[in-house]
């Protein structure tokens, strides 16, 4: 059974849109005992719903953009609401269970100045929550600096939810209340610990709750995953957090404690980096809500409102979108909760003066490219192991490896292998030596004998639903466990490791019907006619944007004559002239020397899967197609 004392919540699903620079270089490892080679990606045209697709035709939509939605959406959604979401759309929070007696005792906390914890994860989303709920607690509503604090768990020693660490420090802190932002559901015996010693917990969440129910000794558990929730359940936790919020700024100024408040919809760029970060949908036809977060928000970073966008701005070139964010911002922060602790973040996040925020900047970007490196090292090792597994699932071991950084890795080998993988190492191997010690008291989870794994998934499979099976079915294997279907989390015996493995493998077997993916697929949107390969039909489809997950970006697919081809950086990166009938294709394919058995040549027919980009070269921008994935035929 899953063990709350230790469990394990899930990491960040890490998203997807349309890449914006090369993607990380595979490095073989030293030690390979044999060559291998990454599988070719496997190219499939998404279905298109007709009923759709000739709705937007009836309706004059272009037919590049009418197919696009078409295989997409389930339904047709007008293109106010696909292309201008608003903020006035949103349902009214109130309707989540158990806000009311949030705000009222959040209320009580603010007119009283009794002393708050704000615990918060230590990923992006819980970040920018915790920047959420300290701006609108302290800026917004005047609760004085010593009468508020934000406390996280430390990833690599003290895992995941308020765990015995957190406990202790909100004792220290001696507070009244604690508001819990994107953890906090499955956390019942340390809820119940706080409220023993009279202090109320407020959870704020968006993570699946657990099969015996909210937890029950929390004052009020505002989570729209809840069963008897028929709220917008894509929400991410800080967006959760911010509803909160506006609720109890309306409570305030309805109950007359301030006579006017500033509107909270300046908090919006904080819950657009989340929503980016967190991979939650962005389909039109399941959550308008994130669009319309996302849209706000996104023009608020490109305000430069604060310092913190100032700074990131100045060092990112070009306009910043969600591939931006995702690509740049949020690995960045998310750095040093995979390192360390994760406070520079939301310092960063927070930071009054450009000069703070620069400074922080810094920071994390020494911890990102840190983090880089240990990735670069971890997938030099995985990938060859990876290629050598027969079985369903991959399941793999470093004993050297660094728990912080896993869940990438694990997501890298899903990408390049198209199967279920989860990579362990021992428990807390990679913590700096001023991590807090492992609830255990043994300096390693070597030595404790206990092994931490970041799980990743593929469509199709749902690695939560093969760890209850296992649990189930192996009571005495999993130590602890938890997260949703595409990501997760476990620890397990060191000792239990090829026991699991096999275990594992069975489960997820059990749901494909015992086939193994023979490759990664790769969902394309199918030939593009040539007279929409112009800069006018890439505006069009932008307009529909924001992309992500559940609405991804156009990626087109077809078959074209090579009539010029060029390395770049000493044969790592290719430039392309492509030909199909009258279309004449400009292309850029990164990593290609690791993708092609050998370079192409003029004549060579290939097919690829490509999205469409501007170029600006000196002023002029020209149509390009930046290819992710083809084969020589």
């Amino acid at each position: 059974m899953s063990d709350d004392r230790a469990a394990l919540a899930v990491e960040a699903c890490i998203s997807e849109p349309r890449r914006s620079e090369p993607p990380a270089e595979i490095v073989p490892a030293e030690n390979d005992e044999a060559p291998w080679k990454l599988p070719r990606k496997i190219l499939l045209e998404r279905p298109c719903n007709a009923v759709v697709r000739d709705a937007y035709l009836n309706a004059g939509i272009a037919p590049a953009i009418a197919n696009f939605l078409g295989k997409r959406l389930d339904r047709f959604i007008g293109l106010e609401s696909l292309t201008a979401a608003r903020l006035s759309d949103i349902v009214d929070p109130g309707a989540i269970p158990s806000m009311d007696r949030a705000v009222e005792r959040i209320v009580r906390a603010i007119v009283q100045g009794e002393r708050i914890a704000l615990t918060c994860d230590h990923d992006m989303d819980g970040t920018a929550s915790a920047a959420v709920l300290w701006t609108a607690m302290v800026e917004c509503f005047g609760v004085a600096h010593d009468r508020i604090c934000v406390i996280t768990s430390h990833r690599l020693t003290e895992g995941y939810g308020i765990g015995d660490g957190v406990v202790a420090r909100i004792r220290a802190f001696d507070a009244q209340l604690v508001i819990s932002a994107d953890k906090g559901s499955s956390d019942e015996p340390r809820i119940a610990t706080l409220a023993a010693r009279r202090i109320d917990v407020v959870v704020t969440d968006h993570h699946v709750i657990p099969p015996e129910g909210p937890p029950r000794s929390a004052y009020a558990v505002v989570n729209p995953s809840r069963l008897d929730s028929e709220y917008d359940k894509h929400v991410c936790g800080a967006g959760v957090a911010f509803l909160v919020m506006a609720k109890v700024r309306s409570a305030l100024l309805e109950q007359g404690v301030f006579a006017q408040l500033p509107s909270l919809a300046s908090l919006l760029d904080f819950v657009a980096v989340a929503t980016v970060a967190d991979c939650v949908s962005l389909s039109p036809g399941a959550s308008l809500i994130n669009r319309a977060f996302l849209r706000r928000g996104l023009n608020l970073v490109r305000s430069g409102c604060r310092p913190c966008w100032k700074i990131f701005s100045a060092d990112v070139p070009g306009e910043i979108d969600a591939e931006t964010i995702a690509f740049r911002l949020v690995p960045a922060i998310a750095a040093s909760g995979r390192l360390d602790w994760a406070e520079v973040g939301f310092r960063f996040l927070i930071a009054k003066t450009e000069v703070d925020a620069a400074t922080c900047w810094s920071e994390l970007k020494r911890d990102n490219a840190e983090r880089q490196a240990i990735e670069r090292r971890l997938r030099a090792q995985a990938f060859p192991q990876a290629a050598r597994v027969k079985e369903p699932a991959i399941v793999l071991f470093l004993e050297d490896g660094h728990s912080g950084v896993h869940g990438i890795t694990a997501s890298r080998v899903v990408e390049a292998f198209g199967k279920p993988c989860a990579i362990f190492a021992p428990q807390g191997q990679g913590a700096r030596p001023t991590a807090p010690a492992l609830a255990t008291g043994s300096a390693t989870g070597l030595a404790a004998g206990l092994a931490s794994g970041s799980f990743r998934s593929v469509p199709g499979i749902d690695v939560q639903r093969a760890l209850k099976e296992i649990a189930h079915s192996h009571p005495d294997l999993l130590v602890a466990y938890g997260g949703h279907h595409a990501a997760a989390g476990a620890t397990i015996r060191v000792t239990d490791m090829e026991r699991f493995r096999q275990t594992f493998s069975f489960a997820v077997a059990e749901q494909t019907g015992g086939t193994v993916a023979t490759g990664p697929t790769l969902w394309t949107d199918g030939e593009l006619d040539a007279n929409s390969h112009d800069l006018r039909s890439i505006h069009a489809l932008d307009a529909m944007g924001p992309f992500g997950r559940g609405f991804e970006a156009p990626l087109y697919s077809g078959t074209f004559r090579v009539a010029m081809y060029r390395t770049l950086t000493n044969g790592r990166h290719g430039r392309l002239r492509l030909e199909r009938e009258a279309l004449t294709l400009e292309a850029v394919w990164f990593s290609i020397d690791s993708a092609l058995d050998r370079p192409p040549e003029v004549g060579d027919t290939m097919q690829i899967a490509y999205r469409l980009t501007r170029h600006e070269f000196r002023g002029h921008v020209e149509v390009q197609a930046t290819i992710v994935a083809g084969t020589l035929q």
